[in-house]
């Protein structure tokens, strides 16, 4: 909600984290945080990740995590890191943005009334009087004029952003023989298309918006690759070379992390993924057995070591394990989802049909408040998609 979280600032988010329930892989992110770094003193930094002279404390990322808590809501274990990778990605993008701004000299002036507005949308939104607003700073030992100074602060900053956002596609346009083109190509020889000129506007609109969006997504690409963008967190920059596909450096950083006092069943799964993107498919197995031995009632576990042999096209160790992690998952409706999907990847009806079945039941088991808590906030799409993807009992 809050683009400001300066350095040093208050956490002032406060209000809107109380609104949310944060699960407990968010609400263990303040030990996570306040562990050694078992990636090794070189990485070890007060920022958990630098854009070349501008710093991101963990007081801001954690603030910036609790107030994205409605998001992971019903993520995995596995999920989290990636989650939380992602709202970094997202700061850096930040930073890049307001350093751009400041090259072009863009400044922006906020008034008093633009503040006091957005404070009375807060309020509205988290159903506060401003009353309760105040004590609720003040149990945080921060003010309610720091508080508006913090406003005030967010909304010049988000203004400065979307005006250098502007500069990167200032000079787009759209041409008529564009128009034509794409006129031709949405409504072909339709019998019922319409007169050009009647959905011209349109189509421009859509043109110019995409080819905007284009341009701009361009320009942020070249700047993040020309920036020079550091990453401490010892788990943050492992998974970051997992994802960007730097193998080795990432076997390097989750070994480390295997081995340390702070290993989880999540990173020996993120150290079997490097070994197989590094194709040491032998290492990767021996990875997943090891973890198995110390984690043997963790349903995810089994659930990645099947999708790591359905990546291989190994169908009968595929479904071994999703059938083991079924048996472990108990009553865990979001578990049996994702292993629905699982089965129904592989082609496996039989399976996926099972699955289901145990849906429908925790479905029927769940009462109104519990189901409120255990059930995920989607689960109506979910719903959906079940029937969408329902195998085939013929096949």
């Amino acid at each position: 909600m809050f683009d400001n979280l300066r350095n040093n600032s208050k956490i002032i988010v406060y209000i809107v984290v109380a609104a949310f329930v944060v699960t407990g892989g968010l609400m263990g992110f303040g030990s996570y945080m306040s562990r050694n770094n078992p990636g090794g003193a070189n990485r070890s930094s007060q920022y958990i990740a630098k854009v070349n002279d501008k710093g991101i404390t963990p007081q801001q990322f954690l603030s910036v995590l609790r107030n994205s808590a409605s998001q992971a809501n019903n993520l995995s274990q596995t999920e989290v890191i990636p989650f939380r990778l992602n709202v970094l990605k997202s700061m850096i993008e930040r930073e890049i943005l307001l350093s751009e701004a400041e090259n072009q000299n863009i400044s922006v002036e906020i008034s008093d009334q633009e503040v006091e507005d957005r404070i009375d949308e807060i309020l509205n939104q988290n159903d506060l009087t401003q009353e309760e607003l105040e004590s609720n700073l003040e149990s945080q030992d921060y003010t309610y004029e720091q508080f508006k100074t913090d406003i005030r602060e967010s909304m010049r900053n988000s203004e400065k952003i979307n005006k250098v956002k502007q500069t990167t596609y200032n000079n787009i346009n759209v041409s008529d023989e564009e128009i034509q083109q794409a006129y031709q190509e949405r409504y072909g020889d339709s019998e019922d298309k319409p007169e050009l000129e009647e959905v011209r506007s349109d189509i421009k609109d859509s043109l110019l918006s995409s080819k905007q969006s284009k341009a701009y997504q361009n320009w942020l690409e070249n700047q993040k690759a020309e920036a020079n963008v550091t990453i401490n967190d010892p788990v943050l920059f492992a998974y970051n070379a997992l994802d960007q596909g730097n193998y080795q450096v990432a076997i390097d950083s989750f070994e480390n992390l295997a081995n340390s006092e702070n290993t989880s069943a999540s990173i020996y799964t993120y150290l079997a993924q490097a070994y197989a993107g590094a194709e040491n498919y032998e290492q990767a197995e021996e990875t997943f057995n090891t973890a198995l031995e110390e984690y043997p009632e963790n349903w995810e576990l089994r659930l990645n070591f099947g999708n790591y042999y359905a990546d291989r096209e190994m169908q009968d160790k595929a479904i071994e394990n999703y059938n083991q992690a079924s048996e472990l998952a108990g009553e865990n409706f979001y578990a049996h989802y994702k292993l629905f999907m699982a089965f129904n990847n592989i082609g496996a009806s039989k399976e996926a049909e099972q699955e289901m079945q145990k849906i429908t039941e925790i479905q029927q088991n769940m009462e109104g408040p519990q189901q409120e808590t255990e059930q995920p906030s989607d689960a109506s799409s979910i719903e959906e998609e079940l029937e969408q993807t329902k195998p085939d009992n013929n096949n």
